[in-house]
């Protein structure tokens, strides 16, 4: 589980950090660590401590239980976790009347690809 945990909160930070368009060393600083540590953050080495991912939280306008999402990852592989969230990040970016045409035409698939 708790390398799971890793995968799972370093590729959120990646794809949170490439939507802003940051690179590694400018998301570094506006942290107070090292680009080293976002890299191996992203690469799912290392979990950051509660400051680091308070201020990483905020730097993108989520909140702590978004970017943890424990409950969701349990038995996930990397790469389904990876889909997952770019999906995410990609419907949160749209407007609400995308928004609403997505959510009507979602049934419409599942039922088609059952």
């Amino acid at each position: 589980m708790e390398e799971a945990v890793k995968k799972h909160m370093g590729l959120k930070v990646k794809i949170m950090r490439e939507r802003a368009k940051l690179t590694q060393e400018q998301l570094a600083e506006e942290c107070g660590v090292s680009w080293r540590t976002i890299s191996n953050l992203e690469r799912g080495l290392v979990v950051p401590d509660l400051t680091m991912l308070r201020s990483i939280a905020q730097k993108f306008s989520a909140s702590v239980d978004d970017m943890l999402e424990l409950k969701s990852i349990s038995n996930k592989s990397p790469a389904r976790i990876a889909k997952e969230l770019k999906l995410y990040e990609e419907i949160k970016a749209l407007n609400s009347k995308t928004l609403d045409f997505l959510l009507d035409i979602i049934p419409l698939f599942r039922s088609y690809f059952k």
